[in-house]
């Protein structure tokens, strides 16, 4: 069921809709919100983003894996802070955002290329809950059955999110707390049972391609949270004007972000697994406390899917096809077992899934923030964007906008035979070619040169 806020005048609010939150309707402080990004950025398959990058796997010593999973920490935090604001100070959704720079109808092209990953991901974390499951009961009492499990806890994600919103917030804001101490407890198991090799230390390393490559891929896998930070902000309390924003992504994401890589890397080299799974049973001084660690997994995945992998699919679903909050969170749960989650997470393309959808993700990013701080310098008329007509000033050329899909194209293009770094090549290429395309009136241009209707309108400068 959607969850309703009723205000003073009696109007009721869906939260879980896609009409702007007015601040005063908002049910997030930041005591909230906080710990909501801080269970979503648990994420287990962080554990293996600095484990192939360090010797004996990679080029990097454990100095300069440390280096540069610190700096991807810092961009990304930044592309959260940016990329958050027009939910906080405008209380829309990401499938609504697009429209500003893609159009009206254009939008879908971005929303459907975010989902993509989102939709995976969701496959991939619930494969590895079910990992986790079976290698609790096999250890404590000798049996398990992961497809099983693997139902189970689809079932157990798709409950939890038909709650909506609202249970999103407490079930994250809790599970931080539980999470934390579960983590902090098998960092310390980690540290008094395992060593370090020397020559990880010591191994010379490089400042290369690999040291690039490593920020690329810590920034890349959650890049996709990034790109619809909106739908999480567009709940958060607004105070202080651009306070409560910055605050809560600087607290909210770099923290946990930093500390889950480099617990990754702890793991990884201690133990020579970057199956997280594995890694835990490793470390574990007996099965019963590596089952309560395994505890770990399971409740960071159930927290990540819910705010990262469940709740943009369905937005889009909402937008794109109609559907109710609950039609599109079970959409997007049966799409995610048909991406084959086992195979993605077990054969060898797992570095190469990032890097592929972060060719498009990367370049949509760099449109959308180029397009809400530099030309509408974060003045977007929101009237505009819920106008699903020519009447539009976001309608473009036939409701698509010309300059942020050829933008994005470019960025993506150029991107390709760098595949390893491929968002840091296209993000910045393609918010210099929507700029320069922007301020040299390029959707007019084609609209005039090349559209077949005359009166097909762009965008009004009125």
């Amino acid at each position: 069921m959607s969850n309703r806020q009723q205000d003073g005048s009696g109007t009721k609010t869906d939260l879980e809709g896609l009409s702007p939150i007015p601040g005063s309707e908002r049910t997030m402080g930041l005591l909230h919100y906080i710990p909501v990004w801080w269970s979503s950025l648990i994420i287990v398959q962080a554990f293996a983003v600095a484990f192939f990058a360090v010797y004996p796997h990679g080029d990097l010593n454990l100095l300069q894996a440390g280096i540069a999973i610190a700096i991807g920490t810092g961009i990304a935090t930044i592309f959260f802070i940016l990329n958050g604001f027009p939910g906080y100070e405008k209380g829309i959704p990401f499938v609504v955002q697009t429209r500003s720079a893609f159009g009206i109808r254009g939008a879908v092209i971005p929303n459907y290329l975010r989902i993509i990953p989102a939709i995976a991901w969701l496959g991939i974390g619930n494969w590895i809950g079910a990992l986790a499951i079976q290698t609790i009961t096999t250890s404590l009492w000798g049996f398990g059955n992961v497809w099983l499990y693997f139902v189970i806890f689809l079932i157990l994600n798709i409950a939890l999110a038909l709650k909506g919103v609202t249970s999103i917030k407490w079930f994250d804001s809790i599970a931080a707390g539980i999470l934390g101490l579960l983590l902090t407890y098998t960092v310390f198991i980690v540290l008094t049972t395992q060593q370090i090799p020397p020559k990880v230390i010591h191994y010379p390393g490089s400042w290369g391609m690999q040291f690039f490559t490593t920020i690329s891929a810590a920034v890349g896998f959650i890049i996709t949270g990034a790109l619809n930070a909106s739908d999480l902000s567009r709940h958060l309390k607004e105070s202080g004007g651009s306070r409560n924003q910055i605050v809560g992504h600087l607290l909210g994401i770099a923290p946990p972000m930093m500390f889950m890589l480099l617990v990754g890397l702890v793991f990884g080299v201690s133990t020579g697994n970057a199956n997280p799974i594995e890694a835990i049973m490793i470390v574990a001084p007996n099965p019963w406390i590596g089952s309560a660690m395994l505890l770990f997994v399971l409740g960071a995945q159930v927290s990540t899917n819910l705010t990262l992998n469940i709740l943009p699919p369905t937005h889009v679903f909402q937008d794109s096809l109609g559907l109710s909050w609950k039609l599109g969170v079970i959409l997007t749960s049966v799409l995610s077992v048909i991406s084959f989650p086992w195979y993605l997470f077990s054969s060898g393309i797992f570095f190469t899934f990032i890097n592929v959808y972060s060719i498009f993700l990367g370049p949509a990013l760099g449109v959308l923030m180029a397009d809400y701080w530099i030309i509408r310098k974060r003045d977007t008329d929101l009237s505009s964007l819920y106008t699903i007509d020519q009447s539009s000033k976001f309608w473009f050329i036939r409701g698509f906008s010309a300059t942020a899909l050829l933008s994005m194209l470019i960025g993506s293009l150029a991107s390709i035979p760098f595949l390893n770094i491929s968002w840091m090549i296209g993000l910045p290429i393609s918010t210099i070619s929507y700029v320069l395309l922007k301020n040299n009136q390029f959707d007019e241009y084609v609209s005039n040169n090349f559209s077949k209707t005359a009166s097909t309108p762009v965008e009004r400068t009125d």
